[in-house]
């Protein structure tokens, strides 16, 4: 994984917060300075980019072009601020895997890194936000589908998941087929992020 953002203090937050989880690894880092970027890009050939910015400007488009031209391989997942709709759907179709915003709790960025490798949609999202669901409400999920839900926030495939609950593979995906549908999730990483919010699964 290479992680770039002009901010050094945030860069190297960023670092350590990747380097502690033991399934990642940092292979490199840089600034804004996109030819050096680029360079070590190519020497270090990461699998996922994770590009901060402070905003999304003109060379925004260019600078992301150039990654996937060092890396064709590689995904890349932007960290920034709120951005209108404009902007994210220029940055979805580049190709930029995700969108998530700079004050993303760390569990949601590194879900999303996991997911970068074998989830096919594009994703924008802010970070869960307290529900404003009913207490009366009942729990839109079942047991088994909040674990389900829960597992795969902690970005295990579903054959891992299939293993931990011992159930089949198959069975997984039709927990999760009724979970998108319950949730209208687009995504996995949808489908965690709005049963945290309504509080039905807890990944502390």
């Amino acid at each position: 994984m290479f992680v770039t953002d002009a901010n050094a203090i945030f860069r190297e937050g960023l670092r350590t917060v990747i380097a502690q989880d033991e399934g990642l690894s940092v292979v490199g880092h840089g600034s804004h300075d996109v030819p050096a970027m680029l360079r070590s890009l190519a020497d270090t050939r990461p699998d996922v980019v994770v590009l901060g910015l402070e905003r999304i400007a003109a060379d925004t488009e260019s600078v992301v072009a150039a990654i996937f031209r060092a890396v064709p391989r590689t995904e890349v997942i932007v960290l920034g601020w709120d951005v209108g709709a404009d902007a994210l759907g220029m940055l979805m179709a580049q190709g930029v895997r995700a969108y998530l915003p700079k004050d993303v709790p760390h569990r949601y960025l590194l879900s999303t890194i996991y997911m970068s490798k074998f989830e096919d949609s594009r994703m924008a999202f802010s970070w869960p936000r307290p529900a404003t669901r009913s207490r009366s409400e009942p729990a839109a999920l079942s047991y088994r589908e909040r674990e389900v839900v829960e597992l795969v926030g902690r970005a295990l495939t579903n054959a891992q998941i299939g293993r931990k609950l011992r159930i089949s593979e198959g069975t997984v995906k039709r927990h999760l087929h009724n979970i998108f549908v319950k949730l209208q999730a687009v995504s996995r990483l949808d489908a965690v992020n709005k049963a945290v919010e309504m509080s039905l699964i807890s990944l502390d």
